[in-house]
């Protein structure tokens, strides 16, 4: 226990002290109260002390509200936080001030400028700040994001934390920027030309304007890839991107989409005539030539136009339109512009079914050939044929052009001449078998069998199959294989044709660009003059001249010259003059079916020539 004491001595009139008084009180209790007192404030004052270190420790900016929205503490992160208001952040500002004096001071760029957005936002701020029910973000205008969040406690007492986001959302541009960029040349891609069209497509609806959607291929990307290397291919494209990002006008969206195909967002256009004349424009631009180790490489490119919003309700919608019109762009030649039309769509679908029916053609060997009788000038006699493939969908024969197109889009071409091989090489088994003399048979080859690994493997074993000699064989490839396609795989697969003693022809000579570098690094033994040129000899005097070119070129290689379509005596006497090695036209008889191939030949040996002067043609 604890006690108080007080003393006093009793003192005589006199003054002498006669003794003395004490008073003793009982003071535990008060004690007590004080010890606990101050052991109350001690801990209090630890307790802040402590409050103040972890509210210090923690990088983001704290501020604590009483339950009248004033402040009543905060850290000095918080002044770092808003340093246009810093200065004038005291104890029991409102919340309320703080937020209208930093719209005042601009430290809330999102808020605007004008009073009345100012208003809304400061109302929405407010508004947010009393419901502490989520994060916010809040842009503070000098490239810094931050992340307030606030809770309110139940005794009413609101604390607010402010965490600096700034390398987060940095980040997060920079993960965007990846995701919507092309890597190689710096354009945007395939998700950020749809969200751009998406945009644009919004406004049309909204104002009634006219926009377009170009698209662009690159058409001899895979043969500058195989002639001077894919870096030389991605120097090209590169360029093309320049071109294209210094062509394009403020406003309009530039995209890599694919390989070699590149996107324009043109969003306001006067109507399709100033659309068709931007497209005609950019294909001019895009061809001129470019400096690629040292050579002079000329750009081919193909562009498809799709308008927006017109026919389409969504961006892929429009994406799909453009992506149609480029497909018939490249049909129809490439180095062309088309424009989408409903049309289009119809073809395309048609085209999707031919492929399915013809892949079913294929399984159900529904497939057929004719063969073209092709004979020999010196003597007229006949000298073979040419293989044509021949299909009845529903009933009704599919044009061969289109079913080879067909068939090369799908990737069914292989499987389509490796049937035309068995049915070629069987009818002249049968002939021979019947005691005819057939002579060779020629089949058309599209680069994809060539590239075949076991491509030459399996013609020798059909050639096995039906017992017959590489010399009742010919390959015969078109120029655009060899422009298209033109990689050493190919020669490769050619060389070894030939090793085996199969003769290779070089189908529809002149129509396309090949060069003698072309016939000198393929292995050709004969080459086809087109029939294009054949038909117009007695009056077009160019086609004359390029006829006997050809042939004289075929000869002075060392090769043969066969000359397609031939039709007339005329044309035909011509070509004889000219030296031409072999003739196949209607002239000479019209493509033959498998089931009447062996009375032609019989009525061939039967049939008077046909006279011409100096030699004799039987037709």
């Amino acid at each position: 226990s604890s006690l108080d004491s007080t003393i006093a001595p009793i003192k005589a009139e006199c003054g002498r002290i006669e003794g003395y008084l004490a008073i003793r009180i009982d003071i535990t209790e008060r004690k007590i109260a004080e010890a606990e007192r101050a052991a109350e404030i001690e801990a209090r004052t630890r307790a802040e002390t402590l409050l103040r270190d972890v509210i210090e420790a923690i990088p983001d900016g704290i501020a604590a509200f009483d339950a009248d929205d004033r402040l009543i503490l905060w850290k000095d992160a918080l002044l770092a936080t808003y340093p246009k208001v810093a200065d004038a952040i005291r104890k029991g500002m409102s919340f309320a001030e703080m937020v209208h004096l930093g719209v005042e001071r601009g430290q809330f760029p999102q808020a605007g400028t004008s009073p009345a957005r100012q208003k809304a936002w400061i109302e929405a701020c407010l508004r947010d700040h009393n419901q502490a029910t989520r994060p916010l973000l809040r842009d503070l205008g000098d490239g810094r994001w931050i992340q307030v969040r606030e809770s309110r406690s139940p005794s009413g007492h609101l604390v607010g934390i402010r965490t600096d986001i700034t390398e987060l959302k940095r980040a997060e541009t920079l993960i965007r920027k990846q995701a919507e960029c092309d890597p190689l040349t710096g354009l945007g891609n395939r998700k950020a030309l749809i969200k751009r069209l998406a945009a644009a497509m919004r406004a049309r609806k909204k104002d009634g304007d006219c926009g377009a959607l170009f698209f662009l291929d690159l058409d001899n990307l895979k043969q500058i890839n195989d002639t001077l290397g894919h870096d030389a291919g991605d120097h090209l494209i590169i360029t093309l991107a320049e071109r294209l990002s210094a062509y394009a006008r403020e406003g309009e969206t530039v995209a890599r989409i694919g390989g070699d195909e590149f996107a324009i967002v043109v969003p306001r256009l006067a109507d399709m005539a100033e659309a068709k004349a931007y497209g005609e424009d950019l294909l001019a631009t895009l061809d001129a030539p470019v400096r690629v180790h040292g050579r002079s490489i000329a750009p081919r490119c193909s562009i498809g136009l799709a308008l927006l919003p017109e026919g389409a309700r969504t961006a892929k919608e429009v994406f799909k339109h453009a992506d149609i019109a480029l497909y018939q762009a490249k049909a129809r030649g490439r180095g062309t512009l088309c424009v989408f039309d409903p049309a289009m769509k119809a073809e395309l679908e048609e085209r999707r079914a031919l492929a399915d029916d013809l892949a079913v053609a294929l399984l159900a060997d529904e497939i057929d050939i004719a063969l073209q009788p092709k004979i020999a000038f010196k003597d007229g006699h006949h000298n073979g044929f040419e293989a044509l493939v021949r299909w009845q969908r529903d009933g009704k024969p599919v044009s061969p052009p289109l079913m080879i197109a067909v068939a090369e889009e799908n990737r069914l071409i292989v499987a389509l001449g490796y049937r035309v091989f068995d049915l070629a090489l069987a009818t002249i088994r049968n002939l021979i078998d019947a005691g005819l003399s057939p002579g060779s048979v020629a089949v058309n080859v599209a680069a994809m069998q060539l590239r075949q690994d076991d491509f030459v493997a399996r013609v020798l074993g059909l050639l096995d199959k039906h017992a017959l000699p590489p010399a009742a064989l010919e390959i015969e490839v078109t120029e655009h294989v060899l422009l298209d396609g033109g990689d050493d795989c190919i020669a490769r697969t050619l060389a070894a044709i030939r090793a085996h003693g199969i003769r290779v022809s070089l189908d529809d000579f002149g129509t396309g660009y090949a060069s003698l570098t072309h016939l000198k690094r393929f292995p050709v033994d004969c080459l086809k003059v087109d029939k294009s040129f054949v038909r117009d000899i007695g009056r077009d005097p160019d086609d004359a001249i390029l006829t006997r070119t050809i042939i004289t070129l075929a000869h002075s290689l060392g090769m043969q010259a066969v000359a397609e379509g031939v039709e007339s005596v005329e044309q035909y006497q011509f070509l004889e003059e000219q030296g031409c090695d072999y003739a196949q036209g209607y002239l000479i008889a019209r493509p033959v079916t498998r089931r009447d191939v062996a009375d032609y030949l019989r009525g061939f040996a039967a049939a008077a020539p046909i006279r011409t002067g100096s030699r004799a043609a039987r037709p």
